[in-house]
């Protein structure tokens, strides 16, 4: 119990930001925000030890504080955050080709492809279409696109 002690007695603020690089090192890695906050509350903890006002009792009381305040408001900020940006399309090619036209190269019975740009694509209708006919894409479904004639 002796050396635990000690060894707290010994931790300085150089301490506090070492683990704090070591959290967000492995922040980074995993992605997942999980160990963001606790690297934040690190690297504060670090800033109030090198005042030299404190003791290792207080350190890591304020730590701990931090951890769970940083975590109760931080994380609901990064997930509005990160929904706001997944909207975006970002990853989801298909989602940002809803409302633009294409060219019909196969169709019947309701089903057939379209090209669109150098990409074709399986589509779906619920008009007779054409081949070398122009549509417009109104939704997605997988890798399925829901088109329309195209107004001429």
């Amino acid at each position: 119990m002796d050396t635990l002690i000690t060894l707290l007695t010994s931790l300085g603020p150089q301490h506090w930001l070492v683990f704090g690089l070591i959290l967000l090192i492995a922040e980074m890695a995993s992605g997942t925000t999980y160990l963001l906050w606790p690297a934040v509350a690190a690297f504060l903890t670090a800033l109030v030890a090198w005042t030299g006002t404190t003791n290792w009792v207080a350190e890591m009381a304020i730590f701990a504080v931090l951890v769970i305040a940083l975590t109760a408001f931080g994380r609901p900020l990064v997930k509005r955050w990160r929904d706001g940006h997944a909207a975006d399309g970002l990853n989801e090619r298909s989602k940002t080709l809803i409302g633009t036209q294409g060219v019909i190269t196969v169709f019947a019975n309701g089903t057939g492809s379209v090209k669109i740009a150098d990409t074709i694509w399986r589509a779906v209708s619920d008009e007779a279409l054409a081949p070398g006919q122009t549509v417009v894409i109104d939704a997605v479904d997988g890798a399925t696109l829901k088109v329309r004639a195209a107004a001429t």
